[in-house]
């Protein structure tokens, strides 16, 4: 059975990616796929690599269990496009941003996050940062769908 490689991303990944990041990670483990799957998350616009992730990110994920890596913010790079079977995008910008660095040869494996949801009416990821913890905890819940759909997607089709 191959693995499989994912790469969960935002603009400055400080907020949504690393969430999503963590929330895969643990979903993986309750399933026990977390050694079948690599996750990690980038931005597409990450002025000062090596930021911590927001501190309100942090805190959502300890309300609900989700333990985060201590990783730092970090830029997407031209080699992971190679190196990740999946790229996922937090909202169109993002989308759109990934589409111009992406080499057209590796286009498909870009989607939004959010497709993996099957009866979904929000279809992006809405960035939180300047809002309230509220707007973390409703990442959290979207990021948590989009996750369980795209946990069965892999069961279904990639990790048989």
């Amino acid at each position: 059975m191959k693995g499989v490689a994912i790469l969960m991303v935002c603009r400055h990944n400080i907020c949504r990616s690393p969430l999503a990041e963590g929330i895969l990670m643990h979903a993986l483990k309750a399933h026990g796929m977390q050694r079948m799957v690599k996750v990690d998350s980038a931005g597409t616009h990450v002025g000062m690599a090596g930021q911590r992730t927001d501190e309100r990110a942090r805190k959502v994920a300890v309300m609900f269990g989700v333990k985060l890596k201590r990783g730092r913010s970090r830029q997407v790079v031209a080699r992971d496009f190679e190196k990740f079977d999946y790229i996922l995008a937090m909202d169109q910008d993002n989308y759109q941003d990934l589409l111009q660095m992406c080499p057209d040869e590796l286009v498909y494996k870009l989607a939004l996050i959010r497709s993996f949801c099957p009866e979904t009416e929000q279809p992006e990821i809405p960035d939180p940062f300047y809002g309230s913890i509220k707007g973390f905890e409703n990442t959290y819940q979207l990021l948590d769908s989009a996750v369980t759909g795209l946990i069965d997607e892999l069961r279904r089709n990639v990790l048989r």
